[in-house]
């Protein structure tokens, strides 16, 4: 998606050039990085020509009557969902992305959307208080005289010993 248009661009060079404000509050402006206006004004600087969008950078496309007709026979005969969908149209020689399948079966009210799958997943990581609280222990004997040494505790109190 394009943020910027080009008389936006303009203007942020127009103005940082100048001076009259800085990078950080174009920026915040229009809701771009600071990197990204800096960007534009190195361009600007170097080829004393403005940034231009490209017209052509990701075109819409619709899916055709012929492509309607194919999702709608293989619907009626197999009755699931877009994901399966789109690998039996895959497997019969034809070539239908997977959204524009799901977006045409919404539309024809074949599916519905689930809104838990369209919430923002919640970050899962195992997070621990401090570093010994995981221990992952192994014992190994070298030989009959010595005895057995438990590493992964060893190995865990001595980081621990050494933070001290």
């Amino acid at each position: 998606m394009v943020k910027l248009r080009d008389e936006e661009i303009k203007w942020i060079v127009k103005h940082v050039v100048n001076g009259s404000i800085t990078t950080r509050q174009a920026a915040e402006i229009y809701g771009v990085t600071i990197r990204r206006v800096q960007q534009l004004v190195k361009e600007y600087r170097e080829k004393n020509i403005t940034h231009k969008q490209k017209k052509n950078r990701r075109p819409k496309t619709h899916l055709t009557e012929e492509q309607k007709k194919i999702i709608d026979e293989v619907w009626n005969e197999m009755r699931v969902g877009a994901r399966l969908l789109y690998y039996e149209i895959r497997r019969r020689g034809y070539k239908i992305l997977h959204n524009k399948i799901y977006s045409y079966l919404k539309e024809t009210g074949r599916t519905t959307p689930n809104p838990k799958k369209q919430k923002k997943r919640k970050r899962c990581r195992y997070e621990r208080k401090h570093s010994c609280s995981l221990i992952h222990g192994d014992w190994h004997r070298k030989s009959i005289e010595n005895p057995m040494l438990f590493y992964g505790l060893m190995t865990c109190l001595y980081t621990c010993w050494r933070r001290i």
